[in-house]
């Protein structure tokens, strides 16, 4: 299992990722996804149908992700890592 360039594969990969953490770290996982999707339903209250809000909050997501990855690997150089999958050695 690993992340690829495919939105709807990295999705898998996530979710299989949290079906096997412990659980405090599961409801940590899920008020970090609901504060997010939160300021997105926010966003597209107070900006209905508004493409410059969603180009903006596309370009804020996939920022994120690249910060999340480009951590990791930098991480994973140092011999420890942010997200660890399973096909990784460390496990």
């Amino acid at each position: 299992m690993q992340f690829t360039d495919s939105l709807s594969e990295n999705t898998e990969v996530v979710r299989e990722l949290l079906a096997g953490v412990p659980a405090d770290a599961r409801n940590r996982a899920k008020r970090a996804a609901i504060a997010i999707e939160n300021t997105w339903n926010k966003l597209k209250k107070d900006y209905p149908r508004d493409p410059a809000v969603a180009l903006g909050a596309a370009f804020a997501i996939f920022k994120l992700a690249e910060m999340i990855t480009s951590d990791e690997r930098e991480a994973q150089r140092e011999g420890k890592g942010l997200i660890v999958t399973l096909d990784d050695p460390r496990r």
